[in-house]
């Protein structure tokens, strides 16, 4: 079984992420294609600076226009909205594969889902009824300022009505308005679908799983199992039915415990190598990645936290501080804020991790990215306030 460094993997995790370099120029079509490489996009709403999903692609491309995404989900219909490695943007063909779990959210619905649907058939029967004759509403259109808060037919029981028929596959997001889901009913986003089409619950488990094995470069049982946040059991039968047959590759990475796996598409990073890791950028928290943050602390030894849900008094590197990614290493963060209004970008603190050298290489290649990344968010003046360690604030000056 071949036994590859840490290095080797992370250059793997790296290239198959789409973080080794970027295009000269971005276009629409390399926003397309680096959804369809990802698979999934996690959907966050906070926006200090641009939202998770907009930054993912800004991590990978550079200076692309965010309409063009936007696009894509409405009018181009190529993108949809499900639960995935939570709520995700998805390429639309992935569709039949999310079907079955939809079509089971009955069973396995989270918490009080299937009860409350139970228990609010009217509400929900309602939902989809002013939809059908209104056309595409968002949960602020079911208001009623007029209305008794004690009646169903107010805002929060319409806004869990409208997730619950969305979990369940029987609406689907058409569009967002200024990041606000616009519901529209399945039968009319996808008018030629039926549910013969899709594949049973197991055939589509299988085939998420290895479309998240080409997107990760390589995993193990249990990482391979988050990307889509499928049940763990059966996973490492799952790819040892496939190194049988195969599908896949076992391998071994220097230090790890468990063996992990590779898709056949990138068995030739095995033997010549995967592609020199050459870009320098900054990561969303939820970006592909770094999202697990155990496999992050496997292939690099960073410990990673998103802060924002700490009390101030107890955060270390700050609300919401992004990894940067400086070839194939972590090298620090940043606490970043894009003040919109004055045209700043402000960045109240920048740390190296403590075995990160400040060295002429790291900031000429640091220095170029924080002003773009400044200017694509429409803040091109940028105020670092302080770092860790204090020479770099003023070398990045």
């Amino acid at each position: 079984m071949t036994t590859i460094s840490r290095d080797t993997a992370r250059a793997m995790a790296i290239a198959a992420t789409g973080l080794s370099q970027r295009p000269a120029q971005p276009t629409k079509a390399h926003v397309w294609a680096t959804l369809e490489r990802l698979a999934i996009i996690q959907i966050d709403t906070i926006h200090v600076v641009a939202r998770s999903p907009y930054l993912v692609l800004w991590s990978r491309l550079g200076d692309y226009e965010p309409a063009w995404f936007d696009e894509l989900h409405y009018p181009d219909g190529r993108i949809f909205e499900y639960w995935a490695h939570a709520a995700s943007f998805l390429p639309i063909h992935l569709w039949p594969l999310l079907r079955p779990a939809m079509l089971r959210y009955h069973e396995w619905g989270w918490g009080r889902a299937v009860e409350w649907m139970r228990e609010n058939a009217a509400a929900l029967e309602h939902v989809l009824t002013e939809i059908r004759a209104q056309g595409p509403l968002r949960s602020a259109d079911f208001k009623d300022e007029n209305h008794s808060s004690s009646g169903w037919w107010n805002w929060k029981p319409a806004k869990q009505a409208l997730d619950m028929l969305w979990s369940s596959g029987q609406l689907m997001i058409k569009r967002r308005i200024n990041f606000q889901r616009v519901y529209e009913l399945t039968e009319r986003m996808l008018p030629d679908w039926d549910d013969a089409q899709a594949p049973d619950y197991a055939e589509a488990q299988a085939q998420l799983s290895m479309i998240a094995l080409k997107a990760m470069g390589l995993a193990t049982a249990r990482q391979l199992a988050d990307y889509f946040r499928q049940p763990r059991t059966g996973m490492a039968e799952r790819l040892e039915r496939w190194v049988t047959d195969g599908a896949a590759l076992r391998i071994n990475v220097e230090g790890w415990d468990d063996p992990a796996y590779v898709h056949p598409d990138h068995a030739e990073w095995l033997h010549a190598g995967p592609p020199t890791p050459q870009l320098t950028t900054l990561l969303s928290p939820f970006d592909n990645l770094i999202w697990d943050r155990e496999r992050t602390a496997a292939l690099w030894d960073f410990d990673y936290k998103i802060e924002c849900y700490t009390p101030a008094a107890k955060r270390r590197y700050g609300y919401f501080s992004l990894p940067i990614l400086w070839r194939d290493q972590l090298v620090g963060r940043i606490d970043a804020k894009a003040e919109r209004k004055s045209g700043i970008m402000r960045i109240f603190a920048a740390h190296l991790e403590p075995d990160v050298a400040l060295s002429a290489d790291l900031i000429d290649d640091l220095k170029p990215m924080l002003r773009d990344f400044a200017r694509w968010h429409g803040t091109p003046e940028l105020v670092i306030e302080q770092s860790d360690p204090p020479e770099l604030r003023t070398a990045l000056i």
